[in-house]
């Protein structure tokens, strides 16, 4: 029912609908925190079994919502743990109307979660990318910033995953050429998560990468962080 990655550490998975008929694997995270309370990060439909197996870990006090898209199961997971304090990108502000969380800060600490850091990934507001360091697993936790599919049933979503360069390896989609606004504060953003020690990548969508984790992690965002010409879309080139 879950999957354990790591020393308080557990995730399970789901096949998530897509236009077109097409599906793609995704990921939620559980996090355990040193005072035993747990962190479900980018929750996705949860069944009775899932529940009881998560619940059997500890006390679920927090639910995140880490990028604009990444969010669509929040309120049922709500519905599931009335205690949680509910964290959300800011950009989903609108979406979400009325139902009561918190904005995830921009960098360093979450209100609460000992032992957590996150890093958003600025000038790319389409997303609002948070990235996640588990410090005591030493995990890295991305939602769309990289991916690391290389099983997938839908064959359209195969053909997307081709196209934008994610299929059967760990990099980041194409898509975010034209989702960065402004390469240097993405660049910043990339470079500070990249500074952080972490020796395990989990990925949002696909495998979880155990061996030379910050070097893949490098190389996949090398596209942010190198000095390029711009591209439509973006902003500064970082020199």
């Amino acid at each position: 029912m879950l999957e354990r990655i790591a020393e308080e550490v557990w995730a399970y998975e789901r096949d998530f609908a897509l236009p077109a008929g097409m599906s793609m694997p995704c990921r939620s995270t559980i996090l355990r925190l040193p005072d035993g309370r747990l962190v479900v990060h980018s929750p996705l439909a949860l069944d009775d079994d899932t529940s009881k197996a998560i619940d059997a870990l500890g006390d679920v006090r927090f639910l995140v919502a880490p990028n604009c898209f990444h969010w669509m199961f929040l309120k049922a997971a709500k519905d599931r743990y009335p205690k949680a304090r509910v964290f959300a990108a800011p950009g989903l502000a609108r979406k979400l109307g009325n139902f009561e969380h918190e904005p995830l800060p921009q960098q360093g600490l979450v209100p609460g979660m000992d032992g957590i850091r996150v890093e958003r990934i600025q000038g790319a507001p389409s997303f609002e990318e948070h990235v996640f360091l588990h410090e005591s697993s030493r995990s890295l936790l991305v939602s769309d910033l990289m991916f690391n599919l290389h099983d997938c049933r839908s064959f359209g979503m195969r053909l997307v995953l081709r196209l934008t360069g994610t299929w059967k390896k760990t990099a980041q989609s194409r898509a975010w050429r034209f989702a960065v606004k402004d390469r240097a504060a993405a660049a910043r953003s990339a470079v500070n998560v990249l500074s952080w020690d972490f020796e395990r990548l989990i990925v949002g969508h696909g495998r979880v990468l155990e061996a030379d984790a910050p070097e893949h992690t490098r190389r996949a965002l090398s596209w942010m962080t190198r000095n390029a010409p711009p591209l439509l879309g973006t902003g500064s080139v970082v020199a």
